[in-house]
């Protein structure tokens, strides 16, 4: 028996059968060309599959399968609200408190506009000056406010000392409506100081007073008791208040207390006839009602005038 090229180890050729070997002797072939012609053999044996053809079949067959199972499938679930995905998100979106320092500001049409990092940079510039802007009125405002207010306190100021406020006079009565008195008594003493029946004695000297108090009226006519010559006429002079004094020249003198401010009719040396009025009742200095002090002195001692005079 003849040894097989093959098995005693040919490394490159292989003879091929009797049955296909050609007249004149054995054809001899390479080992890759063996190989070669086994892989040719089992791509022949495989299924031919189109692949096109197939994924177009499975699409189909799934298209076919969703058509009827989905429809289906919606029909058997209870109705629901369609809910839009804005909804759904706003829904389940968590609440959160940001500080206000750290919130950003409001994006504008620029903003949005801008597409470059040099344009959106160029657009926060923008915002940011005009936020400065706005900050740089409201200061300014204010500023004018506050200055406004200064200017406003320092013409208060300088109108009061200006105008300082002046301390208010006494202000004289308005004389009342003219009456008619009836005339004072008198006899050889002298005349009555007040008209008859306007007044009535409330103490004299008697009673340990220094004159006598005639209660009237305010603005009751004060006449002069005898003629002489005026030695005090004074707005206030201590306890008697608005006051006039006149001596007679007979060693006699007299005065009158407490008279109405601002209407004694004689001044210091005028001359003045019995019976002229010299002032109107009052209730300046120590005094508690309108009357009339009076007080009558000879020789410079005092006496009580119910004894020299008409009263």
């Amino acid at each position: 028996m003849a040894e097989n090229p093959v098995s005693a180890g040919a490394p490159d050729t292989v003879e091929t059968s009797q049955t296909n070997a050609p007249a004149n002797g054995p054809v001899v072939m390479s080992r890759s060309d063996v190989r070669r012609m086994e892989r040719a053999a089992l791509r022949a044996a495989a299924p031919k599959v189109k692949p096109v053809r197939t994924v177009g079949t499975l699409a189909a067959v799934l298209a076919l399968i969703a058509g009827v199972a989905v429809p289906a499938y919606a029909a058997t679930q209870p109705s629901a609200e369609t809910v839009s995905l804005q909804d759904a998100a706003e829904s389940e979106a968590q609440s959160i408190a940001v500080d206000a320092a750290v919130k950003a500001e409001p994006l504008g049409g620029a903003a949005y506009s801008a597409t470059t990092p040099e344009e959106i940079e160029q657009a926060k510039a923008e915002a940011a000056a005009a936020a400065a802007a706005e900050r740089a009125r409201e200061q300014a405002e204010k500023a004018a406010a506050e200055q406004k207010q200064q200017a406003e306190a320092q013409q208060r100021q300088q109108q009061a000392q200006v105008q300082p406020a002046q301390p208010q006079a006494p202000q004289a009565p308005q004389a009342p409506q003219p009456q008619t008195y009836e005339a004072p008594a008198q006899n050889a003493g002298g005349i009555c100081p007040l008209p008859a029946g306007s007044y009535y004695v409330s103490r004299s000297v008697s009673s340990g007073h220094e004159g006598a108090d005639m209660v009237a009226p305010a603005m009751t006519p004060i006449y002069a008791v005898k003629s002489g010559q005026v030695i005090t006429s004074q707005e206030a002079l201590g306890g008697w208040g608005v006051v006039v004094a006149i001596d007679h020249g007979d060693g006699t003198t007299s005065l009158y207390g407490h008279m109405t401010y601002g209407t004694r009719q004689v001044q210091v040396g005028d001359t003045v006839s019995a019976g002229q009025i010299i002032g109107y009742v009052g209730s300046t200095g120590h005094s508690t009602a309108n009357h009339l002090h009076i007080e009558y002195r000879i020789n410079g001692a005092i006496v009580d005038p119910l004894n020299y005079l008409p009263i």
